[in-house]
C-alpha cells in the first residue's frame, strides 16, 4: 500500500466525541450571574467589543444588549430584536471562543483547549452561537461542529445574528 494523505474519519469523530464530552462537563457547571469569573464583566465579543455587567439575570443581560448595543436601531427593528431574546435559559460555564484554532490534538486525542479569556457564566445558548459565528471555511466544519454542539438554539442564533447585523449598520 502507498501512503495516502489525510486523517482517518474515525479519529476525527473520536475527537468530536471527546470535545462534546468536555463541553458538556463545562455546561454542568451552573452559575447565578452572567459575566466573567469572579463576577467580572460579560464580554460580547462577537457582536461587538462591548463589556457590561455582571448581570444578575438573563433579563438584565438582554436589556443591556437591547439598550446599550442596539440603541441606534429603529424602534421596529428593536421590537423584532426584543422578541428574539428570551430570558429562561440556564446560566452555565462557557468557554465562549470554542474553535479549531483553540483546540490542540495529538495522536487522535485532545491535549488542550486554549484561549479562555472570554470564558465565564453565560446563557446556555452562548457557546453554540459563538462557535457558529467563528466558523471558518472548512469543508466539514458544520457537520463536525454539530457532533460537538448539537443544533438546539436556532431561535437564539437567528436573534443574535439579527442583532449583530443591526450593530454593523
Amino acid at each position: 500500500m502507498h501512503y495516502m494523505p489525510g486523517k482517518r474519519l474515525d479519529e476525527k469523530l473520536s475527537i468530536a466525541s471527546e470535545l462534546h464530552s468536555y463541553i458538556n462537563q463545562l455546561r454542568d457547571l451552573k452559575g447565578d450571574y452572567i459575566g466573567a469569573i469572579d463576577r467580572g464583566k460579560a464580554v460580547i465579543g462577537q457582536i461587538a467589543s462591548i463589556e457590561g455587567g455582571p448581570f444578575d439575570s438573563e433579563q438584565q443581560f438582554n436589556d443591556f444588549i437591547l439598550g446599550d448595543i442596539v440603541k441606534s436601531a429603529p424602534d421596529m427593528l428593536r421590537n423584532h430584536a426584543k422578541f428574539a431574546l428570551m430570558d429562561d435559559h440556564e446560566i452555565v460555564f462557557t468557554h465562549a471562543d470554542f474553535s479549531p484554532r483553540n483546540t490542540l490534538i495529538e495522536g487522535g486525542r485532545v491535549t488542550a483547549i486554549l484561549d479562555w479569556e472570554y470564558a465565564g457564566w453565560y446563557p446556555e445558548h452562548w457557546e453554540y452561537i459563538q462557535a457558529l459565528w467563528q466558523q471558518k471555511p472548512m469543508p466539514d466544519r458544520p457537520e463536525y461542529l454539530s457532533r460537538i454542539l448539537p443544533p438546539r438554539y436556532e431561535r437564539e442564533y437567528i436573534g443574535m445574528s439579527f442583532l449583530a447585523r443591526l450593530i454593523r449598520h
